[in-house]
């Protein structure tokens, strides 16, 4: 599987950063348009080596949105009947004349036939070169730049060519653009730092001082109202979900970590207190990728895994007996906010990013590496300090996760991490980046990639607003328009109507708006086009210096649910936990749900819902106070229909199901 999915041609025009000029010479295939934290600093030594990534441009995108509309449209006859892994694999597979061109093309430009070669899966060409070999090749200087909030360190460029020829048949160079990361030993930011970055949407927690012994709680029941605490039981209660009573096989839930580790004994309290039929030391099976492990206990210094205890309890919570399967990826992605996203999660799952890693130590393991931006010394060279030769040049370091093959004596797994991992239908993500922390080529290249002709259904959290003036900045992935992204509610004093979530004096508010990278798809033209028509946002495009927003953009989210004052215990005790990161979960879980009494009458999973959604606004309740303030505005306002705060609305489980069982 690959994590996001597939796009029309149409969603590259319009585009500044790659438009053909008339002549055969260089043209500019990509540069630096989007908004960024990183600062340039000076050129980068020439001498330096790097490893390079060309990603060949997918065949079929022409006709990819139709194919994917005739298996998720619930009109269509086709729905349901999703593809193989590899009739997606060899739908999307790069035509050989793009790989012949793009390798002529390096031959011709002095970097010859045995230096480079194509991934197993053909989608990646991968070679070293030198930076002035590449600024030779690409037309272009190489900097050293540096993020102005944690002073981590990038290697790239501003912009690249290529030639006319071969223009057509890459979709993108790295690092260029989108830069290589290393990290400052005198980085003050350390690993579990509670500071946000742009690669997460860390959870919202407070104390939630109240007396609560799990076991006594357990026993007599909550009379604290769902407003105060939220329990398994309020969500049950608010949306009529089921308890879990089928298990399956091959209906696990998904959830993705990084850069985040849960601790057993608080996921032990968490399930004594509020899920007392959950058996002590239940937690989902691992599947590591690249060393990922979990649990993982932290001392005082450092932070517990909120966010992988928040996502475990909520899930298993509502699904179990069900069973979760836990992708906990290495690369640290919600610490380190430019390393890359999602690059060693999809490459597990269908080594659509892969490369066949060198061995690494004494147990003769192969690791998968990331292909646009590697994050492990081993993928530059047997020892650990590789090609790239920063450390002695730069005084840098690497960055290693706990579960890294660095000293801390967790090696890598006894198998290649390439497509070792079957994916679950249903994954919950809580984590993103600002949608211009990359050029819309890379992210395309993952929101281009797959998933939902499968059948599996992704579901990030949309991010909270807490931002600096300026232009709303939309979410990565959540703005896709092939995943189903979840913003946040919170319930009122009266226990049964929800408004969209504002904590003011955290500045906590969910996020929501539209991408700048994708227009509006069509399961959601009419619906926003009755929203602009009806109820409009209170902006003049045309009188600040960038547009607020993009009115033509994706809208997202598509729905919400409850996001503040989870009940769990945190380090030992109590605490109230909210935030989208809350929210995904949640209706991830609704999902498996569905999906559970699919299986049972015999059909199909649900795959990608959002045309059954939008087509079938009755199945939510319809959340119309709130706003999300952020850059020194009030934000959207929730309304009625369909708003860019609150989406269509907190889900109806019985009328969800009803609509999605009534379909073959």
């Amino acid at each position: 599987m690959r994590l996001l999915t597939v796009a029309t041609s149409t969603l590259l025009l319009g585009l500044s950063s790659a438009i053909p000029t008339p002549h055969n010479g260089p043209i500019l295939h990509e540069k630096r348009t989007h908004s960024t934290q990183l600062v340039r600093r000076h050129r980068a030594p020439s001498t330096t080596t790097l490893p390079v990534r060309i990603g060949f441009s997918q065949s079929n995108l022409d006709i990819a949105h139709a194919l994917l509309m005739e298996l998720s449209d619930p009109l269509s006859d086709k729905y349901g009947q999703h593809m193989s892994a590899k009739e997606v694999s060899d739908f999307f597979r790069p035509s050989s004349e793009s790989i012949g061109s793009v390798r002529d093309w390096l031959h011709s430009s002095g970097i010859d036939t045995d230096r480079h070669q194509v991934s197993p899966g053909r989608g990646w060409l991968k070679f070293d070169a030198t930076i002035e070999e590449l600024e030779s090749l690409l037309s272009t200087e190489y900097h050293v730049y540096e993020h102005s909030e944690t002073e981590e360190l990038h290697i790239g460029c501003d912009g690249y060519h290529v030639p006319l020829g071969v223009h057509s048949h890459i979709d993108f160079i790295s690092p260029t653009v989108s830069t290589i990361q290393i990290k400052s030993r005198a980085s003050k930011q350390k690993r579990g730092s509670t500071k946000a970055s742009p690669a997460s949407f860390p959870p919202y927690v407070k104390p939630a001082n109240l007396n609560l012994d799990p076991a006594a709680f357990a026993a007599s029941g909550s009379t604290i109202p769902c407003y105060t605490a939220v329990t398994p039981d309020c969500l049950r209660k608010l949306y009529g979900i089921p308890k879990g009573s089928s298990k399956h096989k091959g209906n696990e839930i998904g959830i993705f970590e990084d850069g985040d580790w849960y601790d057993q004994e608080d996921l032990d309290l968490t399930f004594a207190a509020l899920s007392p039929n959950i058996p002590k030391g239940s937690h989902p099976a691992l599947e590591g990728i690249d060393g990922g492990i979990a649990p993982f206990f932290f001392d005082g210094s450092e932070q517990i895994g909120v966010e992988s205890l928040l996502d475990m309890s909520i899930i298993l919570s509502l699904v179990y007996p069900q069973q979760a399967i836990l992708f906990q990826v290495d690369d640290l992605t919600a610490l380190e906010p430019s390393q890359g996203f999602g690059d060693t999660f999809l490459d597990a799952l269908d080594a659509s990013y892969e490369e066949r890693g060198q061995k690494s130590g004494s147990t003769g393991a192969m690791p998968c590496k990331a292909l646009v931006s590697p994050c492990n010394p081993s993928s530059f060279g047997d020892d650990g300090a590789g090609t790239l030769g920063l450390e002695s040049l730069l005084g840098l370091s690497f960055m290693q996760g706990p579960g890294a093959a660095n000293g801390t004596g967790i090696t890598w797994p006894e198998k290649e991490m390439c497509g070792a991992y079957k994916p679950t239908n249903v994954i919950s993500v809580s984590y993103g980046l600002g949608e211009d922390t990359f050029s819309f080529f890379y992210e395309n290249r993952q929101c281009v990639d797959g998933v939902s002709n499968r059948g599996e259904c992704i579901i990030p959290s949309n991010g909270t607003y807490n931002g600096d003036p300026g232009a709303f900045s939309p979410s990565f992935p959540a703005s896709c328009p092939y995943l189903t992204s979840v913003g946040a509610t919170q319930i009122n004093p009266d226990d049964k109507t929800e408004t969209a979530v504002a904590v003011d004096n955290e500045e906590y508010y969910s996020g929501g708006g539209f991408s700048n990278y994708w227009p509006t798809p069509d399961y959601q033209q009419s619906t926003l086009a009755n929203y602009f028509k009806k109820t409009p946002p209170p902006y003049n495009l045309t009188s600040y210096g960038n547009p607020y927003y993009n009115q033509s953009g994706r809208g997202y989210p598509d729905v919400s649910v409850v996001g503040l004052n989870i009940l769990l215990y945190v380090g030992g005790q109590p605490a109230f936990v909210g935030g989208t990161s809350a929210s995904a979960p949640i209706f991830a879980s609704i999902v498996n749900l569905i999906n559970e009494k699919r299986f049972a009458a015999g059909k199909s999973t649900v795959g990608f819902i959002n045309p059954t959604l939008y087509k079938n606004p009755q199945a939510f309740t319809d959340i119309t106070t709130g706003s999300n303030p952020g850059c020194n505005t009030n934000g959207f306002n929730a309304t009625k229909g369909w708003d860019p705060v609150t989406g269509i609305g907190t889900p109806k489980f019985s009328k969800l199901l009803d609509v999605f069982m009534d379909l073959p």
